[in-house]
């Protein structure tokens, strides 16, 4: 298995584009984009004339050297012109993407003295003398931390605390737009281990989870384990989040392939954080070991001492009739690799082990990447649920409840369901509550009506 390598992030950009009124110019420019890498997003027009059309075409290019190239294509036509290149999201990450604001309005002195002193003064007596009413006349049970140190961004490495707080507010923004659940962004300096853990448990009090994002393997292990020690209720979107999700795509998958999932071969290429949780979590929706394949000794040690089965990428290829891959490797599994009638689910963003068209050509029974196989499907339900239901930790059977609800909700015939559909969200959310219940782990009964589809 070659060494590892970091993925470019997808640069994306919105073209304004002039087009002459003749058949075919529209597609012209489309299959101009296309070879030069080009990942075509939505199309919407702006003003229509008898003789041209202005349109915005919003666009990913795998490589920002293609930018230019393209662009003077276009205009070589002759029928088409580029009359504006925007960078949206530059443009939208302006000023930051979250503000707090008060719930209740504070227009009089009557307001000042119910929200702020002297009244606020008995609310706080009255939790001193029970904290678990912290609950009730607080935030708390509705507040997340999101925290990461920047070790490990997206795809991109070590870029820091500062360079992970867009991240982190992208994630808060989904959780407050999807369940409404308020979160707190927290960046941590590079500092030992033991002093991140210390740092975190010292403020979490004010929160009901803590939810760590992007933070480099091993340590994302070390401060897991060290808050959950520490009785903090807390979980690695990187590697639980990811996994349940995996873990739905991958029973979607089995189901839309014709697979026995209890008798057929599974495989993990890459052992990573996230690669690591989607093997935990297979072997225990399995109840067997799967097959794992890493360059680094210490991750094939902890993916042993998890009750897999070390082996390469060349055995996995060969003999597992599912395989998933998260690598950060492009291009790494050849189509020649490629077994008639396998499933290959490529997760590396933002180009994956092996393209989906590439794996169907060459004889895969079904193939995915990372693009379709999002996250986003399992943290809105697992912190929702969590902070409703109390979970003092998050066990196996939580991140079990999450996938199973996920395959649930796709629609027929689709491998996972829309992430912008709150109703997912809403499943989730109740399957979490639910095994948090059944598993003994939850510290706050949810209403007799919370468990209704509906809801």
């Amino acid at each position: 298995m070659p060494d590892s390598v970091e993925p470019r992030p997808m640069v994306l950009r919105t073209f304004r584009v002039r087009t002459s009124n003749h058949v075919g110019v529209l597609a012209r420019v489309l299959a101009i984009l296309a070879e030069h890498g080009a990942s075509i997003g939505d199309l919407r027009t702006v003003f229509m004339g008898p003789l041209s059309r202005v349109r915005d075409i919003e666009i990913g290019f795998a490589d920002a050297a293609e930018i230019e190239p393209a662009i003077r294509a276009i205009d070589a036509t002759g029928e088409a012109h580029v009359l504006e290149v925007r960078d949206e999201v530059l443009d939208l990450h302006v000023g930051g993407k979250l503000v707090i604001r008060a719930r209740h309005p504070i227009a009089s002195e009557a307001d000042l003295r119910r929200v702020y002193t002297p009244g606020v003064g008995e609310v706080a007596r009255r939790i001193a003398a029970e904290p678990e009413l912290a609950d009730h006349y607080t935030m708390r049970a509705s507040t997340v931390a999101i925290v990461s140190d920047g070790t490990a961004i997206l795809g991109l490495g070590n870029l820091g605390p500062l360079a992970a707080l867009p991240i982190l507010e992208g994630k808060a923004a989904i959780l407050a737009e999807l369940v409404d659940v308020s979160c707190v962004p927290l960046a941590a300096g590079a500092v030992p281990t033991s002093e991140l853990v210390q740092a975190i448990a010292t403020v979490a009090h004010g929160f009901g989870l803590v939810l760590l994002e992007d933070i480099a393997a091993p340590r994302c292990f070390e401060v897991e384990a060290g808050l959950r020690a520490a009785g903090i209720s807390v979980f690695h979107d990187d590697q639980h989040g990811t996994a349940a999700v995996v873990l739905a795509a991958v029973i979607g998958a089995a189901g839309l392939a014709g697979l026995d999932l209890a008798r057929c071969r599974v495989g993990c290429i890459g052992l990573g954080a996230a690669g690591t949780a989607i093997a935990r979590a297979l072997m225990d929706y399995l109840g067997r070991p799967v097959l794992g394949a890493d360059l680094d000794p210490g991750a094939i040690e902890r993916f042993r001492a998890a009750g897999g089965e070390p082996s390469d990428l060349a055995a996995i290829m060969a003999t597992c009739d599912l395989v998933v891959a998260t690598t950060g490797r492009p291009g790494l599994i050849e189509p020649a690799m490629v077994r008639r009638g396998q499933v290959i689910l490529a997760l590396s963003n933002p180009v994956p082990e092996i393209e989906r068209d590439v794996a169907m050509a060459a004889g895969a029974a079904l193939a995915t990447d990372g693009r379709a196989t999002n996250n986003m499907l399992a943290f809105p339900g697992l912190c929702r649920g969590g902070l409703d239901a109390g979970v003092r930790e998050f066990v196996p059977a939580i991140f079990r409840a999450a996938a199973e609800a996920i395959v649930q909700s796709a629609p027929p015939g689709q491998l996972l369901p829309p992430p912008l559909d709150r109703a997912v969200h809403r499943r989730v959310a109740r399957a979490v509550a639910g095994a948090a219940i059944d598993a003994g782990v939850a510290t706050r009964e949810v209403p007799p009506d919370y468990m209704l589809e509906g809801r």
